[in-house]
């Protein structure tokens, strides 16, 4: 289930403008948001935990929400490592 919800554009006489709200759990991880004319969403931190993802691109909100929960993800050493 996704944690996405549409943020209020700033100014109804701005350019049309997408942005949705991106959550970790109950973090708020920052925001993605796209105008018009352009084609992905760029991200917008809302906390020092997720400013890896500041200024980065993504094809959708979903792409983005993702990126954040495998931030907010600890991992653990030798997790990747192939069985001999």
């Amino acid at each position: 289930m996704s944690n996405l919800h549409p943020a209020i554009p700033a100014s109804p006489a701005a350019q049309p403008t997408l942005a949705y709200v991106i959550e970790v759990g109950e973090t708020q991880a920052g925001l993605v948001a796209r105008r018009a004319d352009e084609r992905f969403f760029t991200f917008i931190s809302a906390t020092s935990a997720f400013n890896r993802l500041e200024g980065q691109r993504f094809a959708t909100p979903i792409a983005a929400e993702r990126a954040a929960r495998q931030l907010a993800t600890p991992r653990r050493h030798g997790q990747a490592r192939l069985a001999a």
